[in-house]
């Protein structure tokens, strides 16, 4: 199976509030990272600490998925926590094993 690192062509932390790139909805969300795969599929990224499961939390994981699913086939988003099971969001097991897969 191929490393994490050998499946990411490159990726950057996105910039904060009102400079970086941004989900527009009924807030506007800005994702942590932004990653590049190596076969052209781009990953947005937001991290959680498991105590940070909130109203916010939900709503930006609605409205990363909605961006998915309108992007198209090559867009991913992921809302990651550590090890907490939240309904819509990954862990950090499972997101490392989606990207070496893409």
């Amino acid at each position: 199976m191929p490393s994490l690192l050998e499946s990411v062509a490159f990726w950057t932390r996105n910039l904060e509030r009102g400079r970086g790139f941004s989900i527009n909805g009924f807030i506007n969300h800005y994702p942590d990272f932004m990653i590049v795969t190596k076969r052209g599929k781009i990953i947005l990224l937001e991290t959680k600490s498991d105590h940070l499961d909130n109203t916010d939390t939900a709503e930006k994981i609605r409205l990363g998925n909605l961006w998915r699913s309108k992007a198209g086939n090559d867009y991913r988003y992921f809302m990651v926590f550590d090890t907490k099971e939240v309904p819509g969001a990954n862990t950090l097991a499972d997101v490392v094993n989606t990207i070496q897969a893409l």
